[in-house]
């Protein structure tokens, strides 16, 4: 049904929502119509608690004029079930399609049984959705089996197909953890597969219209429907390298100034797209990112944001040669001042800026969260999903070494910090997940004593050009494994006394029917070494 709302009955409708959730989906809204199908952007689910899990769709009958919904409110029914044939129905409601979120719909479903599947769907009208599936997190005392838990990062749209989307589909995962760059706000590359409607993503439209380019892709739909998704963000969401309230290009002019703007409007679109809860909006117009999903006595998963709160890259060697459109705001690129390089650690003012303490990754409040939850967590696999490669990758020569300065090698100190957290609590097998660098990498990330500290598992892209560091290995033994041809994702199988890692590689990104190839590792409980499979 479509809705046309006053000031008074927007108050009346409010209080007449406990109402509406227990409305029975066949009595709703039968004469709404549209010119064509309303859930061409798919399904979602996401955020998994032991009692429920939020289901996401978006009303797009037009997916790229979002004005022929006009400024209406539709009601959007929806259903949960024990039984992909909805015989079993466990929780049904009714919820609002409204158009300052592009009529975008985010439903928090509790009240349902631990360590389970379900499945949902909606409906507006006579049309009705895909079917998604959904699990449960286990209780937080339960003794879990396993948990399959897929992750990726870095989908560029333009330069290749998402053929690894369809496989994690295929792999039936209990959790896909996506650890950023699921869009791209720029254009780049040589050999592109298709296009963007815009050069770069800047406004609140532009940003909306990148994120239905991707929703309309058939195969990350598939990856959406087949399970629950834990969604971190990288820098492409918003700007390639930004940090915290900086640009790459934060000294061009009516840039600069507009930058925390920009940063709103895709921190806006990123949550009308994304399965997760709308309490995670703050009122300063950021979002919440930071969260722990428990998999039972089996393993905790801490979600960190790596961009939002972040100090500046240091050692910046660009000079400001910037110029800006200062009608638009939009910038012309001659060089930047922002952003991450590759940087001698060794020099005596480069290393002073690295060095200092108050530079952080996560930002005060996010690090004394972590450090929290990694006191008080006793599972058996502790994991952190993040976006930037942890273990340092030295490069260059033992004369002239070089370090990237958008990772977390760019940020010792915080990094000292993370670390020492694990080493002051005795975190239990402690795995992380990185993403960001387009290439595959399994690392044993040294600590202050020169043992392995934690292993870190790095996934490489959805559909990027890659990034081949292998002249780079001999100068680092901490790494084991290093793929930098191809795109994929990695694939974890956790277990009592082991956790598998599947790094999956698809043959040509360039190719929409790619075959794929896997690579396997083993890492006993307690051991914190890597064996080849």
């Amino acid at each position: 049904m479509a809705l046309r709302l006053t000031r008074r009955d927007f108050h009346r409708l409010a209080l007449g929502t406990a109402a509406l959730a227990l409305a029975p989906i066949g009595r709703l809204a039968a004469q709404v119509r549209f010119g064509s199908y309303p859930f061409q952007l798919g399904v979602a689910s996401g955020d998994p608690s032991a009692d429920g899990f939020v289901i996401w769709t978006r009303l797009a009958p037009e997916p790229f004029d979002p004005a022929r919904l006009g400024q209406l409110i539709y009601e959007v029914a929806w259903e949960v079930a024990e039984d992909r044939q909805f015989a079993r129905i466990a929780r049904q409601g009714v919820a609002l399609a409204r158009p300052h979120l592009v009529h975008a719909v985010h439903v928090e479903v509790s009240g349902l049984q631990p360590g389970r599947e379900y499945w949902y769907r909606f409906r507006v009208g006579k049309e009705e959705s895909p079917v998604g599936r959904a699990i449960t997190a286990p209780a937080a005392d339960a003794a879990v089996e396993s948990l399959q838990l897929a992750f990726c990062s870095c989908a560029h749209y333009e330069q290749g197909f998402f053929s690894a989307y369809r496989y994690m589909a295929d792999d039936k995962p209990d959790l896909i953890a996506e650890l950023g760059d699921y869009i791209y706000e720029d254009a780049w590359g040589q050999r592109r597969v298709r296009l963007f409607d815009t050069l770069e993503a800047v406004t609140l439209d532009d940003y909306r219209r990148r994120y239905t380019q991707y929703r309309v892709d058939p195969d990350l739909q598939a990856a959406h429907e087949a399970c629950p998704w834990l969604v971190t963000w990288d820098d492409h969401e918003v700007d390639n390298d930004y940090a915290g309230l900086q640009g790459e290009h934060e000294n061009c002019g009516a840039a600069r100034e507009a930058f925390a703007a920009r940063r709103a409007a895709a921190y806006k679109a990123w949550f009308e797209h994304m399965p997760v809860r709308p309490s995670r909006l703050l009122p300063d117009g950021g979002v919440r990112i930071t969260d722990t999903c428990r998999w039972g006595t089996l393993a905790s998963i801490h979600l960190l944001d790596t961009r939002q709160f972040r100090s500046p890259q240091a050692c910046s060697t660009q000079p400001s040669i910037q110029r800006c459109d200062t009608v638009s705001g939009r910038k012309l690129l001659f060089g930047g001042v922002g952003g991450g390089e590759f940087v001698d650690p060794t020099s005596p003012a480069c290393r002073t800026n690295l060095e200092d303490p108050a530079r952080t990754m996560l930002g005060a409040d996010q690090e004394r969260w972590l450090d929290a939850e990694l006191a008080k967590a006793r599972p058996r696999w502790n994991v952190i999903a993040q976006s930037v490669m942890l273990c340092t990758i030295t490069e260059g020569t033992p004369d002239k070494p070089k370090i990237f300065t958008d990772a977390w090698a760019g940020y010792p100190q915080a990094r000292a910090r993370l670390l020492d957290s694990l080493r002051r609590h005795k975190v239990a097998n402690p795995i992380v997940l990185t993403g960001d660098i387009h290439s595959f990498w399994l690392n044993e990330v040294p600590g202050a004593d020169g043992r392995t500290a934690a292993i870190e598992l790095v996934g490489s892209s959805i559909a990027t050009a890659n990034n081949d560091r292998s002249a780079a290995l001999p100068n680092n033994p901490q790494v084991r494994y290093h793929d930098g041809k191809h795109s994929g994702y990695v694939r974890c199988e956790f277990r009592d006394q082991s956790l598998t890692a599947h790094y999956v590689a698809v043959d040509d990104i360039r190719d929409p029917r790619s075959s794929r190839a896997t690579t396997s590792f083993e890492i006993a409980a307690g051991s914190r070494q890597v064996r080849k499979l």
